[in-house]
Parts: C-alpha cells; sequence; structure tokens
C-alpha cells in the first residue's frame, strides 16, 4: 500500500455558519476562518489525529501542529501550497505528544518552535513512541479490526472508527517516522511579523502537558489552542497539572477571540473553555469522592462518563483522568 497519498480535493462545499468554506480532503477538512487563516480538523476514522492550522502571514506560511502521519502532513503541505502560494517557514509544535509532532519531517527547511521544554520532552518520548508503533500497535489493531462492530451504531460506532484509526496510523508510520526536533525554541513568548500579519506564541508553562503553547493572531481574534482546548473530546491529564491548565485556560479567557481551534473537536468560541472547565471539577469531585472513602486509585473501578460527557469521544479517558486527579490531590 503506497504510503504518500496524491494530493486530491474531494470536493469544495459552501455552508451557512459563520466559517464560509470547507475544503475535504482525505484525514482532515479545511475551514477557513479568515483571509488567510485555515483551520485543518481532523476526520474521525482518519490519520490526521488532531487538529492543525495553516496561516498566511503574507511573505510567509506558518503551520499548528502538523498532524500524526506523515500522509496527512504531506497533503497538509499541499493544502497551504495551494491556499497560501507561500513557503512553509514554520511549523509550532503545541506540546510533545505523537499526535502533534509527526508531521515535522514533511516540513524540510521549515523552522520547527515550541518551547524549551516540549523540545526535550519529544526527544525523550518520541523515539519510544515510534518503537512502540512497532511492537505494540498491530497488536492494538487487530484487536479493533477483529471486533464485530454489528451491534454498535452512532457515537460508538464512530469511537471505535477514531481509536481503530489511531492505531492504523502507527502502523502505517512503521519505518516512516523520524525524530525531528525543534531548531528554534522559545519560553513565555515568541512574535511572529509577517507582511500581512502579526502572530503570537504564547506558553504560560505547565497546563495539559509539562510545557504548552497556543497560537494568537491578535487583529483576527483567532486562537489555534493545540491540546490546551478540547470540544467534545474529553480531555487527557494524566501528563499535565490541572490547576497551571485552568490558569491557562483563564488567560485565554481574557483575550478578544472570534473563534478557537481546539486540539481535536470541532472549532469553537471562549464557550467552549467554560464547558472544559466545568469537566474538570466533576473529574475533580469524583475524585475527591473516592479520596475522602479511603478508595485507593488501583481500587477504582471501571465507572462511566456523567451526563453531558458521556456523549463526548475519548471516553476511556474518563476513569484514568479521575485517578489522575486524586494523585494529584494526594499530593498536596
Amino acid at each position: 500500500m503506497k504510503f504518500f497519498t496524491a494530493f486530491l480535493i474531494v470536493n469544495i462545499v459552501l455552508v451557512s455558519n459563520s466559517w464560509a468554506q470547507k475544503t475535504e480532503y482525505p484525514d482532515f477538512t479545511i475551514h477557513q476562518l479568515g483571509d488567510g487563516v485555515y483551520a485543518a480538523i481532523a476526520k474521525n476514522g482518519g490519520h490526521a489525529i488532531c487538529n492543525a492550522g495553516i496561516v498566511d502571514l503574507g511573505d510567509a506560511t506558518l503551520i499548528f501542529d502538523p498532524f500524526m502521519s506523515v500522509q496527512a502532513a504531506t497533503d497538509l503541505k499541499a493544502a497551504a501550497d495551494q491556499l497560501t502560494h507561500q513557503p512553509v517557514k514554520y511549523v509550532v509544535n503545541s506540546h510533545y505528544h505523537n499526535d502533534h509532532i509527526g508531521g515535522n519531517q514533511v516540513f524540510e527547511g521549515a523552522s520547527i518552535i515550541s518551547t524549551y521544554r516540549t523540545r526535550d520532552l519529544i526527544a525523550e518520548n518520541q523515539p519510544a513512541e515510534i518503537d512502540w508503533g512497532k511492537t505494540t500497535a498491530p497488536e492494538r489493531l487487530k484487536k479493533y479490526t477483529d471486533t464485530d462492530v454489528s451491534k454498535l451504531s452512532g457515537h460508538a460506532l464512530e469511537e471505535h472508527n477514531m481509536w481503530k484509526a489511531y492505531f492504523e496510523t502507527y502502523v502505517i508510520s512503521n519505518g516512516i517516522l523520524k525524530v525531528v526536533l525543534p531548531n528554534v525554541t522559545m519560553d513565555d513568548e515568541l512574535n511572529i511579523y509577517g507582511s500581512k500579519r502579526h502572530a503570537q506564541l504564547v506558553s504560560n508553562g505547565a497546563g495539559h502537558t509539562q510545557s504548552d503553547l497556543f497560537l494568537y493572531l491578535p487583529e483576527e481574534q483567532i486562537i489555534f489552542a493545540g491540546d490546551l482546548l478540547f470540544i467534545n473530546h474529553q480531555p487527557w491529564i494524566g501528563d499535565g497539572e490541572t490547576e497551571k491548565w485552568e490558569a491557562t485556560l483563564t488567560r485565554i479567557s481574557s483575550l478578544a477571540v472570534k473563534a478557537i481551534v481546539p486540539g481535536h473537536g470541532p472549532v469553537g468560541t471562549l464557550a467552549d473553555i467554560e464547558k472544559m472547565e466545568d469537566y474538570f471539577h466533576t473529574v475533580q469531585e469524583a475524585a475527591q469522592d473516592y479520596f475522602n472513602k479511603g478508595i485507593s486509585p488501583e481500587e477504582i473501578e471501571v465507572i462511566n462518563s456523567p451526563a453531558p460527557y458521556d456523549t463526548w469521544f475519548l471516553s476511556m479517558f474518563y476513569r484514568l483522568n479521575v485517578i489522575a486527579a486524586y494523585k494529584q490531590l494526594a499530593k498536596k
């Protein structure tokens, strides 16, 4: 099976919402957010896995979070070339998780930007992630491939297809994926001035991971949040610090924002930050209850997500997040 897909636009659909135009690719959909600003939203069952961004700076192009697979990143680069007609000069890694950095190698010659700590975390973790894809992911994929889905429908079927595609992305990346480290690092803030617009990269330190950043376009009032925001998906909190994460969300909420692109899920608004903060509080209350009853993390059995989170994707994270919150609580 040929790994690199040819550049393909399936169709262009005009829609009535405020994001105007959509352009379909095999693994993602391009949503135009403004003149020269585009969100690449991962398709469920595709190999992009996370969302990405394309920003026309005027004299250069910036890519935010270049997907998990080389295949999807190749199409992302082709989309950027067609939309901006400018070379990709900057690629931003919002944090170290593999689904946001796998496409780095496609953008040869570009400056790859992250925080100092994120660069170290990529160097520490990505080699093991690549090895895991070779040794374990095929078994995980077989589990999903062999599952009888005839009794699944709606949300359950979509979630099954999402996880199947995740492990499939590992498998098709085997032998191709390389560790490509950022070559430009920052601490709190980095400003990039193009001939058309100004882009701010902002880090508040730890949050979803030990180090995260977001992209803010102040004139357009658009944010690319990476995994600091999940929409209609349960966030993973096991690698971060929830209190600091909430502080970052408060900082984002203080900005003038018309649209915010999450790491996973559809384009949203600041109202979606409130929904995720409510999720954090629900998880923390559950963890506090177990803690007060003297139930250890190891004794926390499978628990179903309470409404409205039972309709969010990544449902397996709920129990794991309660355990992570419990451990954070026990450290206080």
